[in-house]
């Protein structure tokens, strides 16, 4: 093996507003009234043609979407009324999953009205990994390009390779469910597989950014812990360097009892939110920038000879 893998030529995925140079970017996943300026959206989100507004005012102002399939929503909703485990559910086949087709179908319906103005869209991952490329395939067959999506604890290693080779995106999931040890060691893991791919770009599904993130970063992620506040109002926690450092008081609280107050409702404390995540990402670039810069490396430094021979 070359200290770093380096396809003669891969598939572009879709999304118009997509830059390969503008690395470190944390996506804002959830419903709120105000949003940063990266935002992720499921199709279950945009169901409607109401919802649907709601994703052009988006890209209307600028933001820049990476629009979800929808599959852990669904799986979720098949779960719960069959009684099987999450992980049973997401072994099925995708025609077994109530309500695959109606959400392929509006899937579809917004990536060909909105692909261009898109950051990205990720595949439809259901079913695991010969039924995930059965269906990538049929999109492809549509003139999709969707992200592909690897599961680092179901698809195995060799599966990620391959995907490394044929496409300039990939999504990594498995990390949201997982105990701290094992997401810890799968980003681990991640990052020196990544330096054979330096060209590669990963998003991460489920990672809020922390101190993990300066030292073994992926190119994106997403969560909806930014909206925590929201969930959990009588707690706020906060970080220093994207480390948590623990618990404010109760006076930096928001009632959310009282929406319209100007300073302490809903609006307010969605507003203080959507500004937490952009100070975070620009601390995190700021961070990584100051590394790499001082250290004269990039992110995913290439392997040396040692280090190929033996991988």
């Amino acid at each position: 093996m070359s200290p770093s893998h380096q396809p003669a030529a891969v598939k572009r995925t879709g999304g118009g507003t997509f830059d390969p140079a503008d690395r470190h970017l944390y996506f804002a996943a959830g419903d709120s009234e105000h949003y940063p300026h990266h935002v992720l959206l499921a199709t279950n989100d945009l169901l409607t043609a109401g919802h649907e507004r709601r994703l052009v005012k988006l890209l209307d102002a600028g933001h820049r979407v990476l629009l979800d399939s929808g599959i852990f929503w669904l799986t979720n909703q098949y779960k719960r009324a069959h009684g099987v485990s999450m992980d049973e559910a997401l072994r099925l086949a995708p025609e077994e999953i109530d309500g695959f087709d109606d959400l392929y179908s509006r899937y579809i319906e917004l990536v060909q009205r909105h692909g261009e103005r898109l950051w990205g869209y990720i595949e439809l991952d259901q079913g695991g990994r010969d039924n995930k490329i059965r269906t990538r395939t049929r999109l492809e067959d549509e003139g999709l390009t969707p992200i592909p999506v690897y599961h680092p604890l179901v698809d195995g290693w060799d599966y990620f390779d391959e995907l490394a080779e044929q496409y300039d995106r990939i999504c990594f999931g498995n990390v949201v469910q997982a105990p701290a040890p094992v997401r810890l060691r799968l980003l681990h893991t991640l990052w020196e597989r990544h330096r054979q791919y330096p060209d590669l770009w990963v998003h991460v599904l489920g990672l809020t950014v922390n101190e993990w993130c300066l030292a073994v970063p992926p190119d994106s992620c997403d969560s909806s812990t930014w909206l925590g506040p929201l969930r959990w109002p009588k707690v706020r926690i906060d970080s220093a360097l994207l480390r948590r450092v623990g618990e404010l008081g109760r006076g930096f609280t928001y009632d959310l009892d009282q929406p319209a107050h100007p300073t302490r409702g809903r609006t307010a404390c969605c507003l203080m939110c959507a500004q937490t995540v952009s100070a975070t990402t620009a601390v995190w670039r700021l961070a990584r920038t100051t590394r790499d810069e001082l250290l004269g490396q990039p992110s995913y430094p290439l392997l040396t000879e040692p280090e190929a021979r033996s991988s």
